[in-house]
């Protein structure tokens, strides 16, 4: 199935593929990402679905 990423395109992702599955498969780190869903953020367990579109957002924190 496929799913839309923005800045990254259509991404193939096996049936049953999970947010966390997304991320691994562009190389985001886990701890440092939040994926959105129309604006709300969503879970790693998050299910995804074909042709959903999703935006990854980098965290960064300083000091």
């Amino acid at each position: 199935m496929k799913v839309e990423v923005e800045k990254e395109g259509l991404v193939e992702v096996p049936k049953g593929s999970t947010v966390s599955t997304l991320l691994g498969k562009l190389g985001y780190h886990l701890d440092s990402t939040i994926v959105l869903l129309d604006g709300s953020p969503v879970p790693l367990d998050h299910q995804l679905e074909d042709g959903m579109t999703l935006k990854v957002v980098s965290v960064v924190s300083g000091g």
